[in-house]
């Protein structure tokens, strides 16, 4: 049993003497520790360069769009930056989104901007309640989307420009294309 202690011992020395000072460790206890780095690496994440879709139809500005026109929204990355377009396109031809309402916000002339959650549940609302007036059947059954467009606070603010305007538009839930207008299809 005593020369399974004195082995026990030994090795005990042996792991102690493992660890003990070493000057080439930059934190033993003669050196202290190693001086702390400032600099930090600058890594940014590159995004790849995807080639440009052939898009169908006339770049707009969704501004712009009326009550009845069809869009497609185009996006990818070029020189590590993100590029979104919208086009216009006959709603005759496949698309993925259809304009069915346009209305206006009702703040004054002059009104500061409502805030988000405001202007998101006027849209939320004005969208909803045309909705199966427009599609022929309501949202909760519809096989349709609805979705909508509003206006930044810089463009509702603006002093000329005062873009009050909010855009229902629907689509397909699985995100596919369509191909003929959605009033009254009861889809």
């Amino acid at each position: 049993m005593t020369g399974r202690c004195l082995s026990a011992a030994a090795a005990m020395v042996v792991l102690l003497a493992a660890c003990a000072d070493d000057p080439s460790d930059p934190v033993s206890a003669t050196t202290g520790p190693a001086p702390a780095s400032t600099s930090i690496p600058e890594t940014r994440p590159t995004l790849a360069d995807e080639g440009v879709p052939n898009w169908v139809g006339d770049v707009v500005n969704l501004h712009d769009v009326e009550s009845g026109s069809c869009f497609n929204r185009y996006s990818w990355v070029q020189d590590e930056r993100q590029v979104d377009i919208d086009t216009r396109v006959p709603c005759a031809d496949p698309h993925q989104y259809e304009v069915y309402l346009r209305t206006q916000h009702p703040a004054r002339a002059g009104a500061p901007w409502p805030g988000d959650r405001e202007m998101e549940a006027f849209a939320r609302a004005q969208c909803y309640g045309a909705f199966a007036d427009f599609v022929g059947e309501i949202y909760e059954l519809s096989e349709l989307e609805l979705g909508y467009l509003t206006p930044a606070r810089t463009d509702f603010e603006h002093e000329k420009a005062r873009f009050r305007s909010i855009h229902c538009y629907v689509q397909r839930d699985d995100g596919g294309e369509m191909v003929g207008s959605a009033r009254d299809s009861r889809r």
